[in-house]
């Protein structure tokens, strides 16, 4: 596992270097360049994921958008052309992840390089390489950020569609335009995480109500997600694990300090929701775990551009730096030695 954390601390000394010579944005393309390196050309014993893409890929002909997506029809079309390969299809994906991700850090934060530290230590392990498709779909919803808070439907809509096509669960994303992304109402949010734990500890039957969305592609993926669930695969969702407990504690300090942060970036009071919502999906279905955690992941992707906010909640900026990296550390230590999330590269 030496490698994942050689990486990490190769970004950080990257940030370092730039913020001493002032070159942050070749520092920045260069590292964004190794993960694509990294993520696009992986052995195959690392990830968990990466053997049923090769079947997928190999039996694209006799799988229907019921099972997977049409993007991913269209990219193993595109890798067998080009790489007459399933090699293809992980170097096309890891270009689209780490690029589209790459341009929205750049875009919603001005400690981009902090963000791109932070993904690298969790969601690029888990996106960029495990689930792939989610991916792709979470670095839209980055992307699709500012089109709500400038109210572009038009915009929004196209973004709304693509990601779609690339992970049906990002349709849930659609609700997010309706949400004013000029202030929060600290109680409502509260609320919004209690009652996704009274429902819980209630047992309110998420998987009736999902199911019966007259939508073929998301009732079938739920009909699935639940069959997994019946022959005991991810049974168990911990709603009260200490990351878990972190986020809610993160959520309360970003609700307490919300109108200094909105000072500090314009995109910080919907940043906030949508991470208030992705704790609440992760808690409201947890009796449907692999859903729970797909749509927390796909959600939670903002907590990449809200933890460098710590920089801001601090007297001495260079505090908020060892905060921030201390963090990255141990969510990444973590994912791989808890939650075994990836297994060695080499």
């Amino acid at each position: 596992m030496w490698f994942y954390y050689a990486i990490y601390f190769l970004l950080v000394t990257a940030f370092l270097v730039s913020l001493k010579y002032e070159i942050q944005k070749y520092i920045y393309v260069a590292c964004l360049l190794i993960l694509f390196v990294i993520s696009g050309f992986r052995p195959a014993t690392c990830c968990a994921d990466y053997l049923n893409y090769v079947d997928y890929f190999n039996d694209i002909d006799n799988r229907s958008v019921i099972q997977i997506e049409p993007t991913f029809f269209l990219i193993s079309k595109i890798a067998l052309y080009f790489f007459n390969s399933s090699t293809g299809v992980f170097i096309i994906y890891a270009f689209l992840g780490v690029l589209l991700k790459g341009l929205a850090f750049k875009k919603l934060s001005n400690f981009y390089l902090l963000s791109l530290i932070i993904y690298s230590a969790t969601y690029f392990l888990l996106h960029e390489m495990t689930q792939i498709r989610v991916g792709i779909a979470s670095s839209i919803l980055l992307l699709a950020v500012p089109s709500i808070y400038e109210r572009k439907s038009s915009k929004f809509l196209l973004l709304l569609i693509l990601g779609t096509m690339f992970h049906y669960s990002f349709l849930i994303f659609g609700l997010f335009y309706f949400l004013n992304p000029d202030k929060i109402k600290s109680f409502s949010y509260v609320f919004l995480i209690l009652s996704g734990y009274i429902a819980y500890l209630l047992g309110i039957n998420v998987v009736s109500v999902l199911g019966a969305i007259p939508i073929e592609f998301i009732s079938g993926k739920i009909l699935a997600y639940n069959t997994l669930l019946e022959n005991g695969v991810d049974t168990k969702i911990n709603v009260f694990n200490v990351l878990m407990l972190f986020r809610l504690g993160f959520l309360a300090i970003l609700l307490w300090k919300q109108d200094y942060l909105s000072e500090k970036n314009k995109y910080s009071i919907l940043l906030i929701k949508i991470y208030a919502f992705s704790l609440f999906f992760f808690v409201f279905f947890a009796p449907l775990p692999v859903f729970a955690f797909r749509i927390r992941e796909l959600t939670g992707i903002v907590e990449v551009i809200l933890i460098p906010f710590f920089v801001y909640l601090f007297k001495e900026k260079y505090v908020g730096f060892a905060v921030i990296i201390v963090l990255g550390l141990i969510f990444m230590s973590i994912d791989i030695w808890y939650n075994k999330m990836i297994s060695t590269y080499f």
